[in-house]
């Protein structure tokens, strides 16, 4: 007897840090290929288009859409972070990356620019809103930072 089992996708177990190694190699090909500025063109590209609803929520003086959203991100990566909603500012605590780290542990290394996936991605991401993003401390080893959302200083 054939017994039939339904699986949709959201019945798996979200996983995506192969994604870090091909966007490493991604990175990787267009900084050898074109230079590093058509790499941080492609990242703001990127952000515009995939953070879209976070840069519409900051429009709206709001980071707690951040927090969710980091929240979510380091939950599904089970990635242990410290995040702190202290009025104005978003302060994300890691102690490693966990695309250099998956990156690293396949036996690959990251692209020596790997700190834009952080600093233009974000900046951009808070283009046009009341907030700036500013990162502290980055490892390009291990990816150890302080990330910081805060309202600008006028």
């Amino acid at each position: 007897m054939m017994k039939v089992v339904e699986r949709r996708a959201a019945d798996n177990k979200y996983l995506h840090r192969d994604f870090h190694i091909s966007m490493n190699m991604l990175m990787e090909y267009i900084y050898r290929k074109f230079g590093s500025s058509a790499l941080t063109d492609y990242l703001k590209q990127f952000s515009r288009e995939f953070h879209a609803p976070r840069n519409k929520c900051l429009r709206k003086e709001n980071l707690k859409c951040l927090e969710k959203y980091f929240q979510e991100i380091y939950e599904k990566e089970e990635w242990p972070v410290t995040i702190e909603l202290n009025g104005d500012t978003l302060v994300i605590y890691q102690k490693a990356c966990p695309g250099i780290t998956h990156i690293k542990k396949k036996g690959h290394n990251p692209i020596k620019d790997y700190i834009e996936t952080y600093t233009t991605v974000y900046e951009t991401m808070c283009e046009g809103t009341p907030y700036e993003y500013i990162i502290e401390g980055f490892d390009l080893n291990t990816g150890a930072c302080t990330q910081r959302f805060r309202r600008r200083q006028k």
